[in-house]
């Protein structure tokens, strides 16, 4: 399972930095935006769910929060 997640996470890596790209062919301002716009969605999401648990958030980064 770990070599698929990281195949995974290499290609979307990959393909989020074409998209951002602009000499790219698969140029897409917009997807690049919306996948960092998710992420930090997501983040804050979940911060606030641990929050509502009593837990504090000691840091967050672009993916991760450290409780």
């Amino acid at each position: 399972l770990d070599a698929k997640q990281l195949a995974l996470k290499v290609y979307m890596n990959t393909f989020y930095g074409e998209a951002g790209n602009s000499r790219s062919p698969f140029f897409l301002r917009a997807l690049a935006g919306g996948v960092t716009s998710a992420g930090q969605r997501n983040i804050k999401l979940i911060a606030d769910l641990v929050r509502s648990k009593g837990f504090s958030v000691k840091y967050g980064d672009t993916d991760s929060l450290y409780l």
